[in-house]
């Protein structure tokens, strides 16, 4: 046992001597530094009152299947552009309480896990190359900027 304990001993010494494992080393603490010195404030993520106090969502309806639909296509490696048009489609069409419900769930479930808010995703996307244009997309931004979910 301690041969081997020996061995693996040398082992370190000689990667510990190479400048290069000390170079990735430091580099590997500053993306550790860098991650959670730039990971969002809180208070980012805090739910934003609703326009009419909730009187616009319907009985029974939940914002959390959309909200995972829209999280499920951003992390997707292979997004269809149509699938996200008629995600944009299924969100304007939403009433006033029920389009800031869903981006409060989507902000409270997802946002604090990937650091990003449905407004940083949506404006990460801002070219659909493969669809037929981007209206429903500039119509979900302006409706985020309207009730002030714009952060």
């Amino acid at each position: 046992m301690k041969k081997a304990f020996d061995v693996i001993w040398r082992g370190i010494k000689k990667i510990a001597a190479f400048p290069v494992f000390w170079y990735v080393v430091i580099a590997l603490l500053a993306y550790l530094a860098w991650k959670r010195l730039t990971k969002p404030p809180e208070e980012l993520f805090l739910e934003q009152p609703l326009p009419n106090s909730g009187t616009g969502i319907p009985v029974g309806w939940k914002p959390d299947p959309l909200a995972l639909k829209f999280h499920d296509y951003f992390v997707s490696w292979f997004g269809d552009s149509t699938e996200l048009h008629m995600l944009y489609n299924e969100a304007n069409s939403l009433t006033d309480d029920q389009f800031v419900a869903l981006v409060n769930t989507y902000n409270a479930k997802y946002g604090k896990v990937d650091g990003k808010t449905l407004y940083t995703r949506v404006k990460g996307w801002f070219g659909i190359w493969f669809g037929p244009g981007t209206d429903q997309q500039d119509k979900f931004i302006q409706k985020m900027i309207l009730y002030k979910l714009d952060y």
